[in-house]
């Protein structure tokens, strides 16, 4: 994988570093967002390079970043809130490098549900992938809300949520009904052998991610 350093700017001006993978001739590009800044969460978590990979595999662009505050980048955790700021950048960014090409979007975990706030206020982006959000928390960690119903009414991306049948945060029953929330036209896909964490399954969860965005007409 021929990776570059890059940096660029959140929506509110912080500088934030990242990885830029970018095939001769990419069909579109794809932002690709981490876990939970306060629990161990970067760009370097095992998923997110994987991804990565695959999508580079499908002669997609893709740029995997740090959220403010994480290693280099500046700023400091805002909450889950702030972080949309962080993606919507990542998506200026990318799609600055190719004007015209499709978007996509994809977290996981905690990254998952930023992405989704930054996606659908963007009408660029036309593929969103939540890999196993953390819908099965409760109240237990600060995470981003659901973006407001009038703007998911009128959301026309495509949808895949995905996660392990033995996910600890984000169980199958509960991944179902958030994603139908989103999107009554979402994909649900459900890898068997495997938590959180996809550490037995990182191939398999990257190349399903990778082939739902491919897919983009």
């Amino acid at each position: 994988m021929t990776m570059e350093k890059v940096s660029f700017k959140s929506g509110d001006g912080h500088r934030l570093e990242g990885r830029l993978v970018m095939p001769e001739q990419p069909v579109g590009g794809a932002v690709l967002c981490h876990a939970h800044p306060l629990y161990g969460g970067s760009m370097s978590n095992a998923p997110i390079p994987a991804m990565q990979r695959a999508l580079e595999a499908e002669s997609w662009a893709s740029l995997r970043f740090n959220f403010r505050g994480v290693r280099l980048s500046e700023g400091i955790y805002g909450g889950g809130v702030h972080e949309v700021k962080d993606v919507a950048g990542a998506i200026e960014h990318v799609a600055g490098l190719l004007p015209g090409k499709p978007m996509a979007v994809a977290g996981w975990s905690f990254g998952s549900l930023v992405a989704l706030s930054a996606a659908a206020a963007d009408a660029r982006v036309k593929s969103y992938v939540a890999v196993a959000p953390p819908v099965s928390t409760g109240p237990r960690m600060d995470l981003p809300e659901l973006p407001p119903p009038e703007r998911l009414a009128v959301w026309r991306a495509r949808v895949l949520a995905v996660c392990g049948d033995h996910d600890q945060f984000c169980k199958p029953k509960d991944l179902e009904r958030w994603a139908n929330e989103v999107s009554p036209r979402a994909t649900v896909k459900i890898i068997e052998g495997t938590d959180h964490y996809f550490a037995d399954a990182l191939d398999v969860l990257a190349k399903t991610v990778a082939e739902f965005i491919s897919g983009v007409e």
